[in-house]
C-alpha cells in the first residue's frame, strides 16, 4: 500500500495538467499513488495523462457532475494511501510537499488534518503573490502566542473554527487528511458546485485537530476563467447554502455579526450582477433579501435603483 494518495478533480484540465503530473512525479517523497478523477473533459486531458506510463498514476473517468466534490470524494474512495492529498489539477507541487507534511503527521498521530502555505501563480506560470496567507490577519491573530514546533503550530478545534468561521484561509492544494480518521459522514458536499471544500475543512476541523505547516509547499494557480473568477450570481448559491449548514455552529460561536454580514455581502454580490446585465427584477430581490439580514447603504441603492428601473421599463 502507499502511503500517501493525492487526489485530483480534473476537468478540461489540458493546458496544466502535464506540468501538474510533473510537479506530482518529481516529489522527493516516491511511495504514493495518484488519483486522478475525469469529471467527463471532453478537451485533450484524457490522452494526456493516458501518456504517463509511470504505474503510480491512476485514471478514472465518470460523467460529469457540475463540480469537484464528486470527483474529490470518488477520489478518496479509490485511494489506498495512510495519508490523502487534496490537488487541484492547475496547481503545482514543489518537491518537498509530500515528505514535508508527512514528516509532521507521523510525529503527530492525534493531528488528522493538515494544511500549509503557498504562493500563487498566474496563467503564464507568473508569480503573483510569493506568501499567500500573509495578508490574512484573523489567521494570524488566531494562532498568535501558541507555540510554534519544528515550523508548525498545533491549532485546537476552538482556535482553528473561530477563524475560519470568518475567512477561509486554507488552500484546497495544501490539505492533507488521515485516512483512518475519515468517516462515511467526511464527505465533499456534492449539491455545491464551489464552496465544498470550505464546508468540509470547517465540518471536519470540528471533529479533529488540526496542524499548519508554515511552508510553501505548492503553487495555487490563479485563472481568469476559474471558479473563482466566475460571476457571483454563479458563486453565490452555494456559498449562501454553505452559509445556511454553518449557522449553528455562528451562533454557537457567538459570530452571528460574522454570519450576518457574510450573507448579506453574498446576496448584495447578487444584485450586483444581475444589475451588471440589467436584470431588474433579480436585482431588485436580491438587493431585499442583503437588505433583510443586514442594513447597509449600498444594498439600499441597488435596491432604488431597481425600482427606478423597473418603473422607467
Amino acid at each position: 500500500m502507499p502511503r500517501a494518495s493525492i487526489v485530483i478533480s480534473v476537468f478540461n484540465a489540458e493546458k496544466y495538467i502535464e506540468q501538474t503530473l510533473n510537479s506530482v512525479l518529481n516529489q522527493k517523497f516516491s511511495d504514493f499513488e495518484c488519483i486522478l478523477i475525469d469529471d467527463g473533459s471532453t478537451d485533450n486531458t484524457a490522452n494526456i495523462i493516458k501518456s504517463y506510463s509511470d504505474s503510480r498514476i491512476k485514471y478514472y473517468w465518470q460523467n460529469n457532475s457540475g463540480g469537484p466534490a464528486s470527483p474529490r470524494n470518488s477520489g478518496i474512495r479509490y485511494s489506498l494511501g495512510e495519508y490523502i492529498f487534496i490537488f487541484d489539477a492547475d496547481d503545482v507541487m514543489l518537491p518537498d510537499k509530500l515528505g514535508d507534511s508527512i514528516a509532521v503527521l507521523d510525529s503527530e498521530p492525534d493531528v488528522d488534518f493538515l494544511f500549509t502555505n503557498f504562493s500563487s501563480i498566474d496563467e503564464e506560470n507568473g508569480t503573483i503573490n510569493e506568501n499567500f496567507l500573509e495578508s490574512y490577519e484573523t489567521f494570524w491573530r488566531a494562532i498568535k502566542g501558541i507555540p510554534s514546533v519544528g515550523g508548525w503550530v498545533r491549532l485546537n478545534t476552538d482556535t482553528a473554527l473561530h477563524a475560519l468561521l470568518q475567512v477561509n484561509y486554507i488552500g484546497t492544494s495544501s490539505v492533507v487528511l488521515r485516512r483512518s480518521a475519515i468517516s462515511s459522514a467526511d464527505i465533499f458536499n456534492e449539491k455545491l458546485k464551489n464552496a465544498d471544500d470550505y464546508l468540509f475543512w470547517v465540518t471536519f476541523i470540528i471533529k479533529h485537530n488540526a496542524i499548519y505547516l508554515h511552508k510553501v509547499l505548492h503553487k495555487y494557480r490563479v485563472q481568469f476563467e476559474g471558479i473563482s473568477n466566475r460571476d457571483n450570481s454563479r458563486r453565490a448559491p452555494s456559498k449562501i447554502e454553505v452559509l445556511s449548514c454553518l449557522k449553528e455552529e455562528y451562533l454557537h460561536r457567538g459570530l452571528k455579526h460574522i454570519y450576518q454580514k457574510k450573507l448579506a455581502n453574498e446576496y448584495l454580490g447578487m444584485a450586483y450582477s444581475f444589475k451588471k446585465r440589467n436584470l431588474h427584477n433579480e436585482q431588485k430581490k436580491y438587493a431585499y433579501k442583503s437588505l433583510s439580514v443586514k442594513l447597509s447603504i449600498s444594498a439600499l441603492w441597488l435596491y432604488v435603483r431597481a425600482l427606478i428601473s423597473a418603473m422607467k421599463s
